[in-house]
Order: C-alpha cells, then sequence, then structure tokens
C-alpha cells in the first residue's frame, strides 16, 4: 500500500509533544512559502507541511490563512483535522463544529467529535456522536462508527449497541481493517484465529487497526504484550487507532 504521505516525513513524538521536527523542507514546502501571502498560498502550505506530517507547522499556516477568512470552510476542516491528529482534542472539537455550523459534511464531522471524545476518555459523549453519526452513514463508513462505538462502549462498560448492524458481507470498502475487528466483536471470528491471520500481516495500517480492535476485547489477556507490538509498527502513526494505542499508553503512565 503507498502511503498519502512523503517518505521523509516527522515522526509521533514530534507532532504530540510539539518537539522540533528536524527534516528538511521538502520542494512542495519550499514552493508555496515563495508564494504571495493569500488564502490559497497558506491552504497549499498546510498541504504540503501535512505530506512531511508537519502537523502542527500545518496548522500555523491554516491559522494564518483563517485570520483573513475566518470562516473559510476547507481551511477550517484542514485544520481540524490536524488538531485532531495531534491529539489537540479540544481545539479539534471547538473547529469541526463550527465546520458544522458553516454546513459540512455531517458524518465526517460527527466521526471526528466522537474520535476526539474517545481520546480524551469522555466515552459517553464519543457514544452519542458515533450514534448519532451511524444512520448517515453508509456500510463503508458505518464499520469505522461501528468499530470506534464498540470500543467506547467497552470503555464506559456499556453495551455495544451498534454492534447488532454488523453482519459478514457488508460493502466496507477499503475499510478491511475495521471489518475485521467486528468479526471478532460479534463472535463471527475467533479471537485466537484472528489474532494468528495478523501475524502475517505486513501492512502496518492493518495490523494497527485490527489489532487495536482487539485489545479491548473482554477477558484479553496478552493486552499488556500486544500494545508494545502495535506501538513498534508505527510506519502509519497518523491512523486513528496508532495514536489512540500512543494515547492510552502516554495516559497510562
Amino acid at each position: 500500500m503507498e502511503y498519502p504521505f512523503d517518505e521523509l516525513h516527522a515522526g509521533i513524538g514530534s507532532q504530540i509533544m510539539n518537539l522540533p521536527a528536524g527534516i528538511p523542507d521538502s520542494e512542495a514546502v519550499t514552493q508555496a512559502k515563495a508564494l504571495p501571502d493569500s488564502v490559497g498560498k497558506f491552504m497549499a502550505l498546510g498541504k504540503a507541511l501535512s505530506r512531511q506530517l508537519r502537523y502542527r507547522e500545518a496548522i500555523d499556516a491554516y491559522t494564518e490563512g483563517l485570520k483573513s477568512e475566518p470562516e473559510n470552510l476547507p481551511l477550517l476542516r484542514l485544520r481540524a483535522g490536524r488538531y485532531l491528529t495531534t491529539l489537540q482534542n479540544d481545539l479539534a472539537i471547538a473547529d469541526f463544529e463550527k465546520c458544522l455550523s458553516l454546513g459540512a459534511d455531517k458524518p465526517d464531522c460527527l466521526y471526528r467529535v466522537g474520535l476526539a471524545h474517545y481520546y480524551t476518555g469522555r466515552y459517553a459523549q464519543a457514544i452519542e456522536m458515533f450514534e448519532n453519526c451511524m444512520p448517515l452513514c453508509d456500510e463503508e463508513m458505518g464499520i469505522a462508527v461501528m468499530y470506534w462505538h464498540t470500543l467506547s462502549a467497552a470503555r464506559a462498560k456499556k453495551p455495544p449497541a451498534l454492534l447488532k448492524d454488523y453482519h459478514p458481507g457488508m460493502a466496507v470498502g477499503h475499510h478491511t481493517a475495521y471489518e475485521k475487528a467486528m468479526q471478532v466483536w460479534s463472535g463471527t471470528t475467533p479471537l485466537p484465529a484472528m489474532l494468528q491471520m495478523l501475524e502475517d500481516e505486513k501492512d502496518d495500517l492493518e495490523y494497527c487497526i485490527v489489532l487495536y480492535g482487539l485489545l479491548q476485547y473482554p477477558d484479553f489477556d496478552e493486552q499488556e504484550c500486544l500494545y508494545e507490538k502495535l506501538l513498534f509498527r508505527g510506519g502509519f502513526w497518523p491512523s486513528f487507532a496508532y495514536l489512540a494505542a500512543w494515547n492510552d499508553r502516554s495516559r497510562a503512565l
């Protein structure tokens, strides 16, 4: 799988802990910096920085653009996403809520507000967001919503009410990893069988999504060891599942 970021990119530590990224500008960043100041320039710069996973600097670029157009929906949505991937969760929620007030795509924003609540440990609010989101989704988006709702419910010690909508053969599109985790939660595939399948998984994104979804499974006695294995597979660290695992470990320290 080709990942949607440059080969030379920042690590998770610099972006979550706001440390220097320590990498040179890409050609796209250099070109964007040379443009005359405008909303277009700051959008291009933010996107180029994001390709290097320099999300903190991308936020600064989008913020500069928003100074002249504070209700520019594309810029707000971009900044909201970058706040989320740097675990600045309350700032992300504020931007996503403003996006909604400006007519942004509702399932897109509700899903990510739910994630921000999950990351901060506000599981009841996360459950509410995912339940509001689910009726607006097709099966491809719905399987991701179901995954995070199920994990939120497990953390809140509530029934995973959306799991009833799972069935084999769902049209999950590229969201195959979420579906694999839900196979286990629904009882379709035994946990040991899925863990065995994961041993052969080469793609870090797929591996992390599936494994994180299994770490909350009841009576899972290998959790600590497998957290470490997951965190070792950081080739796609901006994924929501990898961020969740990293955040869990950080909050536990």
